[in-house]
């Protein structure tokens, strides 16, 4: 009763342990969160430019997205 108690105490500390260092290596790609961010908003905002009929105009509003992003992306560093 004994060994098996300690049994699971040790693999519930081993599964523990093994959640906090592969949880880890996700933190470091963290930093590009806010690239991220901006890359999202690019996207959501070139669909919406893509709903314009006229291509002169669509193209207008892809410029002024693509423009908004990279200023995003330079207040991120």
């Amino acid at each position: 009763m004994i060994a098996v108690r300690i049994i699971k105490a040790f693999i519930l500390a081993l599964i523990a342990g093994a959640v906090m260092f592969l949880g880890s290596g996700t933190k470091s790609e963290a930093g590009s969160r806010c690239t991220d961010h901006c890359a999202d908003r690019y996207h959501v905002q070139k669909d919406a430019c893509k709903l314009i009929p006229f291509k002169n105009e669509r193209k207008i509003c892809e410029r002024r997205a693509k423009e908004v992003k990279d200023d995003c992306k330079h207040r991120c560093r």
